[in-house]
């Protein structure tokens, strides 16, 4: 299957996705969602359960569907189409995978089957004040005790943190050591605050004061379990940059209704030549920016351990366009509509805040330039200095 063209599965998928939202994710229950201390209603999340879309992520030995990133993307795009609030990227797809690359036996048992039925929540607190999305920026700190470990440090802008029951927290651990704790909700020591982002969605902030914990998902040398956290990283932006571009179909849609309605000295705006060239760059720029992901999706879900800077490229190329397609279109919204395109009263806004929001979450598109070339220049030089097996064959 192309990554550009959805099979009758995923169409149908689609398909039931956007119905849901279009009958029962309306103007007020979205209001009602934003509202809540969680910025996630928990009767909406259990509907998300029924339906199968929580269990898609996790492996079908633990309750999941197994599903692939492409098919998560697809689910995504109708979320961000109907500019759903609940955390599913952050708390499936982000936090739910994480755990289950990791967790043992027990730890599987007692929480994949809970996320997959809507009644657990995990999140992934992976970013320190200060480190601008950097997973390496990290100075939270776990120090051995006889039960387990005590951990000290702080967590900014976790995604689905707020209401979350359990997160996923990386600390340094002597001896240049990297570890993954879960903390559960209500440990002495941690503090959640929850704190709203300017486009209605729930982030929270930890603060861990000598916080236990006797779960140690996994520890290992610095480089190893960054890459297993950049690959979980990576998965969540992918299908991020989906639920982005949804939310910007939904723009586009909104502004060409109104320019073919509003009028100006006796005709639709629409109807200007140069208006129409605009519509015309946007609705590429959406185009592109969909096919990008959907390519990241497919060379995630084929990714062997040695293709790793692949994917780290592909997810690194689709946020940095997304990001940059996501602004361009929330400032012509804008400037097409005009002062209304603003207002928290007229639909658009509410679009333009969450496209606002979306660029810079996960890293924006300069700092996701960065990466693509870092890791870019490190398959480059990694090339240059091992030989591949040509080189080898024409030395002998």
């Amino acid at each position: 299957m192309s990554e550009q063209t959805l099979n009758n599965e995923q169409t149908m998928l689609a398909d039931s996705a956007r119905k849901y939202i279009a009958r029962g994710y309306g103007a007020a229950v979205r209001e009602a969602s934003v509202a809540h201390p969680n910025g996630c209603q928990p009767e909406r999340w259990q509907e998300f359960a029924e339906f199968g879309w929580l269990a898609m992520p996790l492996p079908q030995a633990d309750d999941g569907l197994g599903s692939s990133l492409v098919d998560i993307c697809v689910l995504a795009e109708e979320f961000g189409r109907g500019l759903v609030n609940e955390p599913f990227v952050a708390s499936a797809v982000l936090g739910g995978m994480l755990l289950a690359d990791v967790a043992g036996a027990g730890l599987r048992a007692r929480w994949l089957p809970g996320i997959a039925g809507g009644s657990l929540r995990v999140a992934f607190a992976a970013w320190e004040p200060g480190g601008a999305f950097d997973l390496r920026a990290m100075a939270t700190t776990a120090q051995p005790t006889e039960r387990g470990f005590h951990l000290c440090g702080r967590k900014s802008l976790v995604p689905g943190g707020a209401g979350a029951d359990a997160y996923l927290v990386a600390a340094r651990v002597p001896g240049n050591r990297i570890g993954l704790f879960l903390v559960e909700a209500g440990t002495p020591g941690l503090t959640v605050t929850p704190h709203a982002l300017y486009d209605g969605q729930r982030v929270a902030h930890l603060t861990l004061d000598t916080v236990p914990s006797s779960f140690a998902l996994t520890i290992g040398p610095d480089d190893e379990v960054l890459a297993l956290l950049e690959r979980a990283m990576d998965r969540a932006i992918v299908a991020h940059c989906a639920e982005t571009v949804g939310v910007m179909a939904s723009a586009f849609e909104i502004t060409r209704e109104y320019l073919a309605t509003r009028k100006q000295f006796g005709r639709a705006i629409g109807t200007n030549q140069v208006i129409q060239h605009r519509l015309v760059d946007l609705l590429v720029e959406i185009e592109e920016a969909r096919a990008l992901t959907r390519v990241a999706a497919g060379v995630a879900d084929r990714e062997t351990g040695s293709e790793s800077a692949v994917r780290r490229r592909y997810s690194a190329a689709a946020k940095a366009f997304v990001a940059k397609t996501a602004t361009h279109m929330w400032e012509e919204a804008v400037q097409l509509h005009g002062a209304i395109g603003m207002t928290q009263e007229y639909r658009l806004g509410q679009f333009v805040k969450r496209l606002a929001a979306s660029s810079t979450l996960y890293g924006g598109a300069e700092q996701q330039l960065e990466r693509l070339v870092s890791v870019s220049l490190g398959s480059w030089r990694s090339h240059l200095t091992e030989p591949s097996s040509q080189d080898i064959a024409y030395a002998r």
